[in-house]
């Protein structure tokens, strides 16, 4: 496995596992903030019916005038009266003065019919339970075990009898005689039922999710990693096309230089053929190198757009014309200079003066005797426009997009000297300045170049 294979599956290994961990994370806080809310609100319902016992005002039968309030939170006399309830003394015998504080029961109908889940349950002093009342005349005997707690007054908590759950409050009973206990509770099978499910719902929800989560985070890690594997390719083909380019020269120049040394008693002038291969290979090599700089400080990011300065776009197309119209002529093609008043771009003058040059050196290159080049600057939609049009031999529609790729040649143009290095010089200077730069057909025969660039603004 090569270098770049192992790093790349690293890169993809380390980012899928950081998705993860932040969907798994979001995920687990998320469910614990559902399960959080919804266990602190499914007893909601039956605490306000406890809480509602709190208002009520209980009346002590064995003396009602003389119940009190006690320092704990207690049902006394002298607690506000509510009119849909009555409390009267449960007789022990015929004698309903004989009634004791503890004989107290509930006999408005209403009111235990509004709040059915509402269960009373009597206890003397010591907590021992006396009777047990609600909507029901008769209840199980195993209300009897339900715990107490004399030092618990006044606060809801949860509890277990015969198999089911209860939330449960304690009250004191003030009498005359003694200090008796209430406690109420209500049954929350069905709140505990649906807590129970609702967790174990969320549970396989989460672990979906979390499934989810990981096919997520692959997903994710292909898509940023991609460009990574783009630039690491681009880069790869890069080198291997530089080197083949860098190997010709190099090889006709170690060839020429062998043949020079083989005869060394030999003139300059019966080696010249060498020599020049030599010289003409060092220039080529020489081009190729300020090429690859070029396209090196190209590719660096502009931090700052006030480091270029406005220029006349048509001046320089004007100036770049001229030069390249004694080319022409030596050619036998014709060269016509269209520089229209578009305005200033925000673009490096020498490297406005390097696009121009490489598209009209493409132009008369791959141009026969005869044929005409056009140079164009105008005003688009309110942006500065250079085009070159030519009526050469033309691009394949199917080459048209690679022909910016580096070392890109096509098969039209291999037989023609080039490093297929222009065109992509041309679109990185001009995607530096924010431009854009496209290939299209210049009917009825050849190609037409158009650079677009936006105007500098007004300072």
């Amino acid at each position: 496995m090569r270098f770049e294979e192992r790093r790349v599956r690293r890169i993809l290994a380390r980012n899928t596992l950081l998705f993860f961990a932040a969907f798994a994370l979001l995920f687990s806080l998320f469910g614990v903030l559902v399960f959080q809310l919804v266990s602190a609100n499914v007893y909601r319902t039956a605490d306000a019916q406890l809480d509602e016992v709190r208002d009520v005002a209980m009346a002590v039968a064995a003396d009602p005038a003389g119940g009190s309030v006690g320092s704990e939170p207690s049902l006394g006399a002298n607690a506000e009266i509510r009119e849909d309830i009555e409390f009267v003394p449960r007789n022990s015998g015929t004698d309903a003065a004989a009634a004791s504080a503890e004989s107290i029961i509930i006999t408005s109908e209403a009111y235990v019919a509004s709040n059915p889940q509402l269960i009373y349950l009597w206890r003397n002093a010591e907590g021992q339970p006396l009777h047990t009342e609600g909507l029901y005349s008769v209840y199980p005997t195993y209300f009897n075990d339900v715990p107490f707690d004399r030092e618990s007054i006044g606060r809801v908590y949860e509890t277990r009898a015969g198999g089911h759950a209860y939330r449960c409050v304690n009250y004191v009973v003030e009498g005359s005689e003694s200090k008796d206990y209430l406690q109420v509770l209500v049954n929350v099978d069905s709140e505990l039922a649906l807590l129970d499910h609702f967790t174990k719902m969320l549970v396989i929800y989460l672990v979906a999710a979390v499934l989810g989560a990981a096919a997520a985070s692959y997903f994710l890690s292909r898509k940023t990693i991609k460009p990574i594997v783009a630039s690491m390719n681009r880069q790869t083909e890069f080198v291997q096309n530089a080197s083949h380019e860098l190997r010709t020269p190099l090889a006709i120049i170690r060839a020429a230089q062998e043949r020079l040394l083989a005869d060394p008693n030999a003139r300059v002038v019966d080696k010249f053929e060498d020599v020049n291969a030599v010289a003409d290979e060092t220039k080529r090599l020489a081009r190729l190198v300020d090429d690859l700089m070029t396209l090196s400080s190209a590719d660096a990011p502009v931090h700052d757009d006030r480091e270029m300065e406005p220029v006349d776009v048509s001046g320089v197309v004007a100036e770049v014309g001229d030069l390249y119209a004694d080319v022409a002529e030596v050619g036998g093609k014709t060269l016509t200079v269209v520089a229209q008043p578009a305005g200033e771009a925000l673009i490096d003058a020498d490297a406005l003066r390097q696009v121009v040059g490489i598209l009209l050196d493409n132009a008369l290159k791959y141009t026969e005797e005869g044929d005409v080049v056009e140079l164009r600057c105008e005003e688009r939609a309110g942006r500065v426009a250079v085009s070159v049009a030519d009526t050469g031999c033309g691009i394949d529609p199917a080459d048209r997009e690679q022909v910016f790729e580096r070392f890109y040649r096509a098969d039209a143009a291999r037989t023609t000297p080039g490093s297929g290095l222009g065109l992509s010089i041309a679109r990185a200077l001009v995607e530096r300045a924010r431009g854009t730069i496209a290939v299209e057909g210049n009917e009825p025969r050849g190609t037409c170049v158009t650079v677009t660039l936006p105007k500098a603004r007004a300072r």
